[in-house]
């Protein structure tokens, strides 16, 4: 794990403001994202710094990672960056115990590291079945174990998990991803059950047919998104700026009753389809 320059973003000193954006009254918060240099997790870093928020965020790949750090800040938004092997316990609380010792809590925990791609499940090897359950879901669970203490003593923090709607299907991409994927939703409401008195709020969206590198990797050409879209009875993909609303109204107050739900978001594709 490369070492990040804690002195790329200023401490925040001032008092809390308050922006109104599409409708959800956003408080300027100290934001982790993981898996944030691509994908939904990259839309999120760019809503969040553009809110005002300090945005911490991590992801293996370094070279779009500090790309993505250069776009905040030229935006005049307020980023770290640092590289991150979500397998690693030990780099996981090393980075989550350098935010918090130099920039004090983190209010927010935005998870979105995930790996897939398409296996049938007799061609499917172990190491295959190991390496997506070692992203998808203990990735999670470290992520989720390092926070939890200081989210504790603070008095609470809110949890969002970028999940699928493979989760419900048994779609994209096979066994492994359909599993651990529906293994987060589990662990998200072991954590809901066990926290929620406490003050953790943790809540799960469940995306589908949503454009990202992602859905490119599984929907390569012209004709098989468009054979994709005909099965969705909004006929459109999802984009990110969908997915994005939908994590900033759960890091909201205003979603404080929502706790330990799956989020789907689909275009009605799962249940409506026929």
């Amino acid at each position: 794990m490369d070492k990040c320059c804690w002195l790329t973003v200023e401490r925040l000193t001032s008092k809390a403001k308050y922006e109104v954006k599409r409708g959800v009254v956003m408080s300027q918060k100290n934001i982790l994202v993981i898996g944030g240099a691509s994908g939904i997790g990259k839309d999120v870093v760019f809503s969040r710094a553009n809110n005002g928020d300090t945005v911490f965020f991590t992801d293996l790949n370094k070279e779009a990672g500090e790309s993505l750090q250069k776009q905040v800040e030229e935006n005049g938004g307020k980023s770290v960056f640092i590289q991150h092997n979500v397998t690693s316990w030990q780099e996981t609380k090393a980075i989550i115990d350098n935010i918090l010792n130099n920039y004090g809590k983190i209010d927010a925990l935005v998870h979105s590291a995930g790996i897939t791609f398409t296996k049938s499940c007799d061609n499917l090897t172990y190491h295959d079945w190991r390496k997506t359950f070692q992203v998808n879901l203990t990735g999670l669970f470290y992520s989720i174990k390092a926070i939890l203490p200081s989210m504790l003593k603070n008095g609470g923090g809110k949890i969002v998990i970028v999940g699928s709607g493979s989760s419900i299907t048994g779609s994209g991409g096979g066994v492994h991803y359909a599993g651990s994927k529906g293994g987060a939703i589990g662990l998200m409401r072991a954590v809901a059950k066990e926290y929620s008195h406490q003050g953790i709020n943790i809540n799960l969206i469940a995306p589908r047919v949503i454009k990202t590198p992602m859905l490119e990797e599984l929907y390569p050409t012209k004709e098989s998104k468009e054979q994709l879209i005909n099965t969705i009875p909004t006929r459109k993909l999802g984009t990110l700026s969908d997915t994005t609303n939908a994590i900033n109204f759960l890091i909201s107050d205003e979603s404080s009753y929502i706790q330990g739900n799956v989020l789907l978001l689909d275009g009605g594709r799962t249940y409506l389809s026929s």
